[in-house]
């Protein structure tokens, strides 16, 4: 019994440190940039079982914009393309959140009407 108690408190541990990135593919017919944002992070906040944070920013520090995509941050990513041929819009929160669920963030964005497609092509 200590075993697997020590075993699973070890995998608890070791899954807490990785910052694992999830990419998704958005696909959705008559459906702008905006609402594709205003879609993604209301299911973003959905899915986090704990959006409340410790850390509170220095007032005197500027607020720096880091617009490079940088997949290293971890989180969930989304891919959008509005129409074929447009330029694919990526988006993330300002702070990639540890405590997001990949799952309920997809099912949200799939009872929103979205359908997943491949990377480079048409729909799965």
């Amino acid at each position: 019994m200590k075993r697997l108690f020590f075993l699973l408190l070890f995998c608890f541990c070791l899954n807490g440190c990785s910052t694992p990135t999830r990419v998704y593919y958005w696909a959705k017919e008559n459906t702008g940039a905006e609402r594709f944002v205003r879609d993604h992070n209301a299911c973003l906040r959905k899915a986090d079982f704990w959006p409340w944070t410790f850390f509170y920013p220095d007032p005197s520090e500027p607020d720096l914009l880091n617009l490079r995509l940088n997949l290293k941050d971890g989180g969930i990513w989304a891919n959008y393309s509005p129409y074929p041929g447009a330029m694919p819009i990526f988006v993330n929160t300002a702070a990639p959140s540890r405590t997001v669920v990949y799952w309920w963030y997809a099912r949200c964005m799939r009872n929103a009407g979205y359908k997943e497609r491949r990377p480079y092509g048409g729909p799965l």
